[in-house]
């Protein structure tokens, strides 16, 4: 499994214990083990499947992110929440 901090290609402002503290509170909000949220967003911008990417990401945001740190793998997190949301 690839994990969200392992994922390279783009600049990255969060730290870890920010990345696995998003990831623990996406999987409590959906219902889900943490495990499987992040495979799921891992995939997603490592496989650049889909309609997400690193570069697609990190551009999705016009303006400065707080709640995200600008940083693409805790904005596809959250695009990953709202689409399990709807």
């Amino acid at each position: 499994m690839t994990e969200l901090k392992d994922i390279e290609g783009a600049e990255f402002t969060a730290s870890d214990d920010e990345i696995d503290e998003a990831i623990e509170e996406a999987a409590d909000d959906l219902g889900m083990a943490p495990e499987k949220v992040e495979e799921e967003v891992a995939y997603i911008l490592d496989s650049g499947t889909g309609r997400a990417n690193n570069e697609g990401v990190a551009g999705a945001a016009a303006s400065d992110n707080e709640d995200t740190n600008n940083d693409p793998r805790l904005e596809a997190l959250e695009m990953y929440k709202l689409r399990q949301e709807l």
